[in-house]
């Protein structure tokens, strides 16, 4: 049986995989304007699902697993109880808002009703799933998690493409998106999570100061880099502007999934090592853990730079017009990824307040100056607002992380990275310049890769750390278990000097 990090990982992995087939066709199929609405239209009901759980997401799955280590069983139901009554006063609150001001929001927004409608029913949508999803996370049960995921995302993605050859337009994934979430939801609601009702009380005040409300706090200051922006744009520009921009941003977020898994595996290491007081133990795996993000990251960050014309001719002529956004946010996702690395630790080491801090600080700094770089440079303004402030909660949670764990990165070691890199990049270069079928640029394309883990031997980037990392693998993969041991061997003659 998969452990539940396991099964973490295949969810995070194959939803956003399927994620980025389901944007593809609807760039294939759909010019930017309408792009626009359907990128407006799902960020605005995520950014208001986000917000109706008033921070209970956080609390769910950290109070959940505590009630259950105590076999305080009936606790569990209580807070179920309490948290669905909450959910359904704030999405009726936020629907009720959206009906009141339509007529003002598909003018700010440049939706049209029948999108603003779908939105609405969006919003019940994905807060369900979310909060039931919470309950799943608490109970620790990441097979149940990952199979209903699974289940929406994939009847999401045949839904859009069916509604779309149809002809139905930019309806046909909204509709899509409805659906497979409704699938979600229903997936995944238990009846035992909710009845019998419970006569075990659970102090709601003291549960919503002590952790909803900061959760909350920080939850909106992330949102400001991801949902938020998109809708700002919508406000203050055309969905033509709107769609050419989501796409773009949507690629370059790729970059920030392998901080992103490395982040969810580590917290609960750290967090169980801040009780300790294991500075030293929680600073080696958080370098570590950059080490290996880097490691990923950068080759694939000069990939999707260096062949954003291709990839985005595969879709429509129309897009061209966001190769010119696309290096400077696959920088920003790289910059926010690792920054979202250094503040979950700081959270899993003890200083939830510092953490918070940063995200305002920095989400205060990207909402002052983005509506003014919007107004004067439009999407290239966005872009740029995106990097510089990525770029500052980088340097602040970075800095402060430095302070509290005495991190010290190998940034020798790191460095050897970087001149591998350049080499990966002339193969691309080499690649694109060739007049030649499309099968021999991907064949130059993959010697490059090779060469950029050949390079780093001899440069002896690889630890010993590394060998074992081979050698687990060996014992989980029979099949090429005398290869892989054979590489970890070889490796093993070839290693960094180890630090005095």
């Amino acid at each position: 049986m998969f452990s539940n990090s396991v099964y973490l990982f295949l969810d995070t992995l194959i939803v956003n995989i399927i994620g980025l087939l389901f944007w593809f066709f609807i760039g294939r199929f759909l010019p930017p304007n309408e792009f626009g609405i359907v990128s407006t239209s799902i960020n605005l009901a995520l950014f208001l699902s986000s917000l109706s759980l008033l921070g209970f997401q956080g609390v769910l799955p950290k109070l959940i697993p505590e009630y259950l280590e105590k076999k305080q069983y009936k606790k569990v139901i209580s807070l179920s109880r309490l948290t669905i009554k909450i959910l359904l006063i704030s999405n009726s609150i936020l629907i009720l808002g959206l009906f009141l001001f339509c007529s003002k929001l598909q003018a700010t927004l440049k939706l049209p009703p029948y999108a603003l409608v779908v939105s609405s029913v969006m919003l019940l949508a994905f807060t369900f799933s979310t909060f039931l999803g919470c309950i799943i996370w608490g109970f620790q049960n990441m097979r149940m998690f990952f199979t209903t995921d699974l289940t929406g995302v994939i009847t999401k993605l045949l839904l859009t493409i069916l509604f779309l050859m149809l002809g139905f337009g930019y309806i046909s994934p909204l509709i899509g998106v409805l659906v497979g979430y409704t699938i979600i939801d229903l997936r995944r609601f238990r009846k035992s999570w909710f009845f019998p009702a419970s006569k075990e009380k659970i102090n709601g005040r003291e549960i919503f100061m002590d952790y909803a409300l900061p959760y909350f706090i920080t939850l909106i200051a992330g949102l400001a880099f991801s949902n938020f922006q998109i809708i700002l744009l919508a406000s203050l520009q055309n969905q033509y502007v709107t769609g050419t921009y989501s796409l773009s941003f949507l690629v370059a977020s790729l970059i920030s999934i392998v901080p992103g898994v490395l982040t969810q595996a580590l917290f609960p290491i750290i967090s169980m090592l801040s009780v300790g007081r294991k500075k030293q133990s929680q600073a080696y795996l958080l370098q570590t853990v950059f080490r290996y993000a880097m490691f990923i990251m950068l080759p694939a960050a000069i990939f999707l730079i260096s062949f954003a014309k291709p990839i985005l001719l595969l879709l429509r002529h129309e897009y061209l017009e966001a190769t010119n956004l696309l290096s400077m946010l696959v920088v920003a996702s790289m910059a926010f990824g690792l920054a979202n690395l250094f503040l979950s630790s700081l959270y899993a080491a003890g200083k939830p307040k510092l953490s918070r801090n940063i995200w305002i600080v920095s989400a205060t700094f990207f909402l002052f100056i983005s509506p003014l770089l919007i107004k004067a440079y439009s999407s290239q303004g966005l872009a740029f607002a995106y990097l510089i402030s990525s770029l500052l909660i980088f340097y602040l949670s970075y800095s402060f992380i430095k302070k509290v764990l005495r991190l010290k990165l190998r940034w020798k070691n790191l460095l050897k990275l970087v001149f591998s890199s350049v080499i990966f990049f002339s193969f691309l270069l080499l690649s694109d310049l060739l007049e030649t079928s499309l099968l021999i640029k991907i064949l130059v394309a993959l010697s490059g890769a090779v060469a950029y883990l050949a390079l780093l031997i001899p440069l002896k980037f690889y630890t010993q750390q590394d060998v074992r990392l081979l050698e687990l693998i060996a014992t989980k993969a029979p099949i090429l278990k005398k290869q892989i041991l054979g590489l970890a061997k070889f490796l093993s003659e070839w290693l960094e000097p180890k630090q005095g």
